[in-house]
């Protein structure tokens, strides 16, 4: 059984991002690879939030997504901002715990 890679790339555009296929020859499931990527593309992001997708199409075929977004959390750039260290949490063998958050 022969099988192929294709390489999804993401491409962020300031406001939007283009998921599309790098290298490789794309098959009949291109549309679940390219959803996938752009879903983990948006889960390294938790500071933005996807706004619509735009399929891209080719003789019926979906080739890309164009993901509009907006940014929703903005960090504190005020001389009055406290500092936050930027060490790594201690005694905890899977790393730090997040607390707080946006709801």
């Amino acid at each position: 059984m022969a099988s192929s890679r294709i390489g999804i790339k993401q491409l962020d555009m300031g406001g939007w991002v283009r998921v599309f296929v790098g290298q490789g020859q794309p098959g009949a499931d291109l549309p679940a690879y390219l959803s996938h990527a752009l879903n983990n593309w948006f889960r390294e992001r938790p500071h933005l939030r996807l706004r619509f997708v735009l399929p891209v199409t080719q003789h019926g075929d979906t080739v890309e997504l164009h993901g509009w977004y907006e940014q929703v959390m903005f960090s504190d750039q005020s001389t009055l901002a406290r500092s936050v260290p930027r060490t790594p949490a201690s005694g905890t063998s899977t790393g730090a715990a997040v607390t707080g958050g946006v709801q």
